[in-house]
């Protein structure tokens, strides 16, 4: 592969997860690429979610003639191979479809590879739609992304598993930081015996690390301050459940001592399922929806618009 030229601007990765399946991931990530689509900005939709991949069915592709699996099985030999065209105007799609069941469970050098091209690929903004659970698959591309964009629906499920994704994310950055850091094994180690130590937290973890190790706490610190995951609540219906953002925010920065960004909720709204039984995009089926006025208000604050 060819360097990349230090005059290259690279591509902004937005990944969408959230731990449970049928929290609207999918619609979400489509949404999100459509409308900054809509700004003039070349976007690519990825679907990394390899054992239940549906974007295309969302964006109306119902055949992809490439996927991400011909990309694994070295059909094509770059990510750029694998793109398709959608109905829509500076928007791209690499399909998940078609993987065989061992895909599921990526190698680490499959990942990489994919890591690798992803800021390879000519664009502005790439979106990941993630797979159900705390996989390392999930895990690994979250942490790879600029953006790191969790979608949770008002269930005690739904914020449970999202916890436990938050959690396994955290922890897994936490590692790759100690090692960044030079921290060594010990610490590790350390990091493994938490709860024979009383330790019932990330927050707890960090404060006894800076009692116990200040030089390492610090550098630790400072790669973990690039930790800060973004919230929606999707399929939201009364006010009581407007106000779980706010809660799960706090929560977090009590319990995970970080700062999550709220990025505000999505009504829910019948015309999202009924665009999906007509294989339709929502915001070309129906721009005028509440849903698509919660989409743009969501990318305008991703952007900075």
């Amino acid at each position: 592969m060819m360097p990349i030229s230090p005059d290259k601007i690279l591509p902004k990765v937005w990944a969408i997860g959230g731990g449970k399946g049928g929290v609207g991931k999918s619609v979400i990530t489509s949404s999100l690429g459509i409308a900054l689509a809509r700004k003039g900005k070349r976007c690519v939709l990825l679907d990394a979610d390899l054992g239940g991949a549906n974007l295309h069915t969302l964006m109306g592709v119902p055949y992809p003639k490439r996927t991400l699996t011909d990309f694994l099985l070295r059909k094509v030999s770059s990510l750029n191979d694998a793109l398709m065209p959608t109905s829509m105007p500076n928007l791209s799609l690499i399909s998940g479809s078609r993987a065989m069941l061992e895909m599921g469970n990526l190698h680490n050098a499959q990942k990489t590879k994919i890591i690798r091209q992803l800021f390879d690929l000519d664009a502005d903004y790439i979106l990941l739609d993630l797979g159900a659970g705390s996989t390392f698959n999930s895990l690994d591309f979250f942490l790879a992304a600029h953006e790191r964009v969790m979608v949770v629906v008002p269930t005690p499920t739904s914020i449970e598993n999202a916890y436990h994704f938050l959690k396994a994310a955290y922890y897994r950055q936490l590692k790759h930081a100690i090692r960044s850091a030079g921290a060594g094994k010990d610490l590790e180690s350390y990091l493994e015996e938490k709860v024979s130590l009383g330790i019932r937290s990330p927050a707890q973890f960090m404060e006894h690390l800076s009692e116990r190790i200040p030089k390492a706490a610090m550098a630790i610190r400072k790669v973990m301050q690039d930790f800060s995951p973004r919230l929606i609540v999707n399929q939201v219906q009364n006010m009581e459940e407007i106000s779980l953002g706010d809660q799960m925010v706090v929560a977090c920065r009590d319990f995970f001592g970080i700062e999550m960004g709220y990025l505000g909720n999505v009504k829910s709204d019948e015309c999202v399922l009924r665009a999906i039984q007509m294989r339709r995009p929502v915001l070309e089926a129906f721009p005028g929806s509440p849903f698509v006025s919660a989409i743009n208000g969501i990318t305008r604050r991703l952007v900075g618009d």
